[in-house]
């Protein structure tokens, strides 16, 4: 019953527009240990569309990773060494300790750092008034021009039976609010009534907050690009998952916002991540937009070697 009543107010959810004008007035994200420097990419795609401020939650190794490649106004709060043990001790690495169904998924997600959205957010809303939370591995494009009128947006997955049962409507790495106590209420759903880490519980967001879902051109992500035929040429791929590039880079004739993709991938998402990686450079060789070429320079000649010199994606123990 429950699994049919979300998707119910799914489709009844109104759709968050982009038309704006924007009054977004923060952005915020998690970025700990080496993999932490994924965060240096998503925060100066966002530098590159917004001058907003942007809180940065991160550990000793997480700052000294992403070090220079901070840019300008980012307030950075040091996550305490009593506050990791904490969640350490109640959020074990090993997923099926907590869910047994997701025993699966290995090390993939580290339950303990998914906790830590949650603080932030709420640093965020109390200091600036509204927040949207990206993953650190999210990449903006484009700039955020939503007239936010709803308290919470929320982005969703395709609406599938196997969906809602496997891992929720809605995707954890990128939430909107504008209320105080929001970041509460989600932390208290992840701990007590939640079948699949911080996300599966989104899904009863609407039976407290007034909630709208952001369109199809943010937050895109392997569950849109995984059924691709990984052999297509890049012309395939592009048309089979709707997206062009030219004077921008566009999915279904919409604005593309923003990609969700690890650009290097832990091994175990190394194939699954393929085509949605090719798209996602094959968008920025074909766009002409200087905000694009802008990016793919950040891109080429700082991020990549210093991914690669931290040995993203590589084997390491998970750290918080």
């Amino acid at each position: 019953m429950e699994l049919n009543t979300q998707a119910d107010h799914f489709k009844s959810l109104p759709r968050q527009s982009d038309e704006g004008p924007s009054n977004l007035e923060s952005y915020c994200t998690v970025a700990t240990g080496i993999h932490g420097y994924e965060a240096a990419l998503l925060m100066n795609s966002i530098r590159i569309h917004s001058n907003k401020k942007i809180y940065l939650l991160t550990d000793d190794l997480g700052e000294e990773c992403l070090g220079e490649d901070i840019p300008s106004n980012v307030d950075v709060t040091k996550i305490p060494d009593g506050l990791l043990n904490e969640r350490r001790k109640e959020f074990p690495e090993n997923l099926g300790d907590i869910w047994p169904d997701c025993a699966s998924w290995g090390d993939l997600w580290n339950p303990a750092e998914g906790s830590l959205k949650m603080d932030i957010m709420s640093k965020a809303i109390k200091e600036s008034g509204n927040t949207l939370f990206l993953d650190a591995d999210i990449i903006m494009v484009n700039p955020v021009t939503c007239n936010f009128k709803h308290p919470v947006s929320l982005s969703p997955h395709e609406i599938t039976e196997e969906a809602c049962q496997a891992y929720g409507i809605y995707n954890a790495g990128y939430v909107y609010s504008s209320d105080p106590e929001f970041p509460e209420f989600w932390a208290n759903a992840f701990r007590n009534d939640s079948n699949f880490l911080e996300q599966e519980c989104l899904g009863r967001v609407y039976k407290k907050y007034d909630t709208s879902l952001f369109s199809e051109a943010h937050n895109y992500g392997l569950w849109k690009s995984s059924f691709s035929n990984v052999d297509s040429n890049k012309d395939q791929l592009l048309t089979e998952l709707g997206i062009s590039a030219g004077d921008d880079i566009y999915l279904n004739r919409k604005k593309m916002v923003s990609f969700h993709a690890h650009l290097k991938p832990k091994e175990a998402q190394q194939y699954i991540s393929y085509n949605l990686v090719r798209a996602f450079y094959e968008c920025l060789n074909r766009s002409t937009k200087e905000t694009h070429k802008i990016l793919m320079g950040f891109i080429c000649d700082t991020f990549l070697p210093k991914a690669r010199t931290l040995r993203l994606g590589e084997p390491y123990p998970v750290t918080v």
